[in-house]
């Protein structure tokens, strides 16, 4: 491997993000939730945009997939999941959920730190 093949690795590398299964979870129930969001969110990247970013969320959570996925997220895929996110986030805390109101395996607090890492780590980059 040469040193440009190596820079533009770790270039990537960086810019990598990964997703497990509860994260995955919390997001496409977060665009069930919001579906005001998602329609604000419908003129900002299309209606097209939104189908695809909720459909790679659903498509990870079949059964026999792997538990987790690994992507380089556009700018706009960034705006979509930290918007959904933290939105979900605010929803979740108003409404005082609790283990009950889901229907995964997973825990609300699970949900929870899912989320909240969506929001720390997709901010979009603001130039």
């Amino acid at each position: 491997m040469n040193f440009k093949e190596s820079k533009k690795f770790s270039i990537t590398a960086e810019r990598t993000v990964e997703f497990y299964k509860e994260t995955c979870c919390a997001l496409y129930r977060a665009f069930k939730k919001n579906p005001e969001l998602v329609e604000q969110l419908k003129g900002i990247v299309g209606k097209e945009k939104i189908k695809l970013f909720a459909n790679i969320l659903f498509n990870s959570l079949a059964p026999l997939k792997w538990p987790e996925m690994r992507f380089v997220p556009s700018e706009e895929m960034k705006t979509v999941y930290s918007q959904i996110a933290k939105r979900e986030l605010e929803r979740i805390t108003t409404e005082n959920e609790d283990d009950t109101d889901l229907s995964c395996e997973h825990t609300i607090d699970e949900h929870l730190t899912a989320l909240g890492e969506v929001v720390k780590n997709m901010a979009p980059v603001i130039n």
